[in-house]
């Protein structure tokens, strides 16, 4: 029996996929379970499987088409079964233009253009132009024939905005328009992220909360654990990461949604920890994060991190964050705001840690900062609490029991 090949749905909010490649040709049978066509969505690109064993027909869809999910895209024959047509319908079809022609079957020929309407002329008095003083004394300036103007004076006459009008337009014809390089087609995941970001911008109101932080004990103990040597080190980030799940579990309320029916307030902490990519922005997600260990949490984003630059993550990967951390500190960045990832109702923004001098001991010290911004929807959140849960996670990076 033949089986049909269809684009699959791998998010909840999916709706389109774009088809990357076959990776078996029409005509050629392919095994149940194995590769048969890699798809990108908005968060990741999958190996997707064939659904049956035969030979596979009436492929209607090619490399970078856009397809909605549930479109039958080609058909995978049982042995002994013949193919049949595709539809002719098919939205994925390719079709030639067609040639209109006239009701004697002749070609359409085209029209002529109708010429234009002559314009107006200025007016003139023998061989001389009508036109103000201060006109004629611009127009000598600027090297304007005052016989090439449309007077928009009395009678006809030209005066001096008839010139100014004309040296701005001759100006801007040697300019002409912006010459453009190239259009870069939107990839599914840059447009996708960027509607959410301006759906969380339009909806969400936020507000933003700074501090500053000490990173001296983060440092010393990194520093430790690179010279006992045999395990993988914890990034700065890890450190964040396992401080903002701890404190979470203080402050409820960053830890929710807003929702028509109320506020959704989790169970359990998942942090997303976001990722750029060339295609956009991606944020897997580390699951029940204020559970694991330091060294569980820096596994799980080292592999997490490797997944997304790979473009091999899947729905279970990137669904289900209820708080997200986003860290610039690699490229320079001292600070920076971040937008909220909906439904999430706050996101942490974090910079590099440096040198910098600050009160210390009574005195003044070089010590390495790092500035933390806190992105909330002030519709969950207060300033206060806020201000609090940032506390938190400075007194956690800042002390010994991390």
């Amino acid at each position: 029996m033949a089986t049909d090949v269809i684009m699959p749905a791998l998010g909840v909010a999916q709706e389109k996929g774009t088809l990357l490649s076959w990776l078996k040709a029409e005509g050629q049978s392919v095994t149940k379970g194995e590769p048969l066509m890699e798809i990108e969505t908005d968060k990741a690109t999958v190996e997707i499987e064939a659904p049956a064993s035969g030979i596979l027909t009436n492929v209607t869809a090619s490399p970078g088409d856009e397809i909605p999910v549930g479109n039958k895209i080609a058909v995978i024959l049982a042995p002994g079964e013949t193919a049949t047509p595709a539809a002719v319908q098919d939205p994925y079809s390719r079709t030639l233009p067609q040639r209109k022609e006239t009701a004697e079957g002749l070609p359409e020929t085209a029209k002529p253009t109708p010429l234009a309407e002559p314009a107006a002329q200025t007016w003139h008095v023998g061989e001389r132009v009508l036109a103000s003083p201060a006109a004629k004394r611009i127009a000598k300036e600027k090297g304007v024939d005052l016989a090439s103007l449309k007077g928009s004076g009395p009678s006809g006459s030209v005066v001096a905005e008839d010139v100014v009008r004309a040296t701005g337009a001759q100006a801007a014809a040697p300019a002409g328009p912006l010459k453009v390089k190239e259009t870069v087609q939107l990839t599914p995941m840059r447009r996708i992220v960027g509607e959410r970001m301006t759906k969380s911008k339009q909806t969400a109101p936020h507000f933003y909360l700074s501090m500053d932080t000490d990173m001296t004990e983060v440092t010393r103990r990194r520093s430790a654990l690179k010279e006992k040597g045999g395990q993988l080190i914890p990034s700065i980030n890890d450190f964040i990461l396992r401080a903002s799940a701890r404190a979470l579990k203080g402050f409820p309320s960053l830890n929710a949604a807003f929702t028509d029916q109320g506020v959704e307030i989790y169970s359990d902490i998942n942090i997303g920890i976001a990722v750029a990519l060339e295609e956009g922005l991606v944020v897997p997600v580390i699951r029940n994060a204020d559970r694991l260990s330091l060294q569980e949490l820096a596994k799980q984003t080292h592999e997490l991190a490797d997944k997304a630059q790979k473009k091999r993550l899947f729905p279970l990967d990137y669904e289900g964050g209820t708080f997200t951390v986003s860290n610039l500190g690699m490229f320079g960045v001292d600070s920076f705001v971040a937008i909220i990832n909906p439904p999430q109702c706050a996101i942490l923004a974090v910079g590099q840690v440096r040198p910098r001098v600050v009160a210390y001991a009574e005195g003044i010290a070089a010590r390495p900062i790092m500035i933390m911004s806190l992105s909330a929807d002030h519709r969950l959140v207060d300033g206060a609490i806020a201000a609090r849960f940032l506390q938190e996670v400075k007194r956690l990076l800042e002390g010994p029991d991390l």
